[in-house]
């Protein structure tokens, strides 16, 4: 079962300048049937970076220190990123697949940064998929429960 912080690894992803290579989706949403996923995406490229765990705000960035988590490289969350994926174009293709989990208290963070870097920027639409109500919230924390009992 996919459910916020999800970690998904997408084996041919195309770029913004059309050349194809792996990279790391994070789920921010609690996607219910017919909601997109809410993905950003990840990088281990420094280039010129800081390496300060947690928000970086004027960056619009997330970083995670090497395995403080998921992670076994400095990772930085690119909140610039936030996509609505379809739900079916995510299961049914053969480049994507679930690899992990993110903490709560890191996807708790992401999201807090998202929305003080990015929140402006967010439709409606999405803001409503990132602050779902709390019968959403309880199922989430159901299926996080069943999932480490089970």
């Amino acid at each position: 079962m996919i459910f916020r912080g999800t970690i998904l690894f997408h084996k041919n992803f195309i770029y913004e300048d059309g050349t194809a290579g792996r990279k790391y989706l994070i789920l921010l949403n609690a996607p219910e049937k017919n909601d997109p996923y809410l993905v950003v995406k990840t990088t281990s490229q420094r280039k010129n970076k800081p390496r300060t765990a947690g928000c970086i705000e004027d960056l619009s960035l997330f970083f995670i220190p090497a395995r403080t988590t998921f992670f076994p490289v400095d990772t930085w969350v690119q909140l610039y990123s936030l996509e609505a994926v379809d739900q079916d174009y995510t299961k049914k293709s053969p480049y994507i697949e679930e690899v992990g989990n993110l903490k709560h208290e890191v996807i708790a963070g992401i999201i807090d940064c998202l929305l003080k870097t990015q929140g402006d920027d967010i439709p409606a639409y999405q803001m409503k998929l990132l602050k779902p109500p709390m019968n959403s919230k309880l199922k989430e924390l159901k299926a996080l429960w069943e999932r480490h009992h089970n």
